[in-house]
């Protein structure tokens, strides 16, 4: 009977008390064609949002209601989007074009620099410097307010599908689909250091916020964290059942977020490796994220045709850590129990509401022991 209680009282609270959905979606915006790309703006004022038919998009970041929209801005669909520290331009890979436009939605003009799709494009923390790749061994490094090739970056044996600046533009990362990860002084666009330990190819980079670790994910389901200094491997992430499209960083560089083939997104701890959540409210291949300013929340892009905005909840951080002391609080307090025969529906509301309450204290509670003592 206590049994059969408490699984009663976990639904109710699993179907009723969450601030979020089970899988913590604060908002979404369904698009009449898959995104493909996303990135936010400089000031976060703007979600941009790049679509499969070439449509360019600006949203509000907090509430997603469209700011502008640039229909046919790419010649077919956007594979990736930028917009420059300066916000003065915006810079979307389109075959094998990138077009720049200002941010009133006009075009400036295109760059005919790839022969081929472009996969991915970065730009410095000064906004001098824009790397691009496309479906080659080579990738091209781009003087931004020039127009032109600074020059064309030849090592790999395959091609090279990823690329990533470092923090402080110093440093330029490369992966390819001979599995191996380059690093390149920006300067002397000289290869200083290499990466191996990848079995098949790289699809995305990126350095930690510190520039201290650098990761890669690949068609091998996995994602590698290195330790730059002395090239320690410190994490080999298994967990996703296809390819592995894109990874990134939170500002605070404690946790990583990976999004795959498989239609999952998954938080993961730096220090731990650990897995500590899995969004799996997708219907489609996940093809972009992005960790919005705050880091306690991300956007990502799906070809399920939705743009997704979800909260990194304190919750997750208690599901993993305390799930015992969180089951019982919540199981030994009867204002959590579903609605009670004879229980009229105004009294039941007031009690619903009083129980949302008292949940967030809860989560609080051990959210900040977490905080002061995370678990090893």
């Amino acid at each position: 009977m206590k049994y059969s209680i408490s699984i009663c009282c976990l639904a109710f609270l699993s179907n009723t008390l969450f601030c979020q959905n089970p899988d913590y979606v604060l908002n979404s915006k369904k698009f009449r064609s898959p995104p493909t790309a996303v990135d936010i703006s400089p000031d976060k004022k703007w979600i941009l949002t790049g679509l499969e038919d070439g449509t360019l998009d600006l949203l509000d970041s907090k509430t997603l209601e469209l700011e502008l929209e640039v229909k046919e801005a790419g010649t077919a669909a956007i594979y990736d989007i930028e917009m420059s520290p300066k916000m003065d331009v915006i810079f979307i890979a389109s075959r094998n074009r990138i077009i720049l436009y200002d941010t009133s939605g006009n075009h400036i003009t295109s760059w005919p620099f790839h022969k081929n799709t472009i996969w991915s494009m970065d730009i410095n923390n000064t906004g001098d410097y824009m790397i691009s790749t496309e479906v080659n061994k080579t990738f091209q490094l781009i003087d931004i307010y020039e127009g032109k090739i600074e020059q064309s970056m030849r090592a790999h044996d395959d091609i090279t599908l990823a690329v990533a600046f470092s923090p402080d533009g110093k440093t330029i990362a490369s992966g390819s689909n001979d599995k191996k990860v380059f690093l390149w002084d920006a300067e002397t666009k000289e290869v200083t250091d290499e990466f191996y330990g990848l079995s098949d190819d790289i699809y995305d980079l990126a350095f930690s916020p510190d520039g201290k670790l650098i990761a890669a994910c690949s068609k091998d389901k996995t994602v590698r964290i290195w330790r730059i200094a002395d090239h320690k491997l410190l994490h080999l992430i298994k967990g996703h059942q296809d390819i592995v499209l894109e990874i990134e960083f939170s500002p605070n560089g404690k946790y990583l977020l990976s999004a795959s083939a498989d239609q999952a997104i998954k938080l993961w701890d730096v220090s731990s490796g650990e897995q500590l959540y899995a969004y799996l409210e997708n219907e489609a291949a996940v093809t972009d994220i992005e960790f919005l300013p705050d880091g306690n929340s991300f956007v990502s892009v799906c070809m399920d045709g939705y743009l997704k905005k979800w909260a990194i909840h304190p919750e997750i951080f208690v599901l993993k850590y305390y799930p015992k002391e969180y089951e019982k609080e919540l199981i030994g307090n009867p204002i959590f129990l579903p609605r009670q025969k004879g229980e009229k529906k105004d009294t039941f509301e007031k009690r619903l509401e009083e129980a949302r309450s008292e949940k967030e204290k809860i989560i609080s509670k051990y959210y900040i022991r977490y905080l002061e003592h995370k678990p090893e």
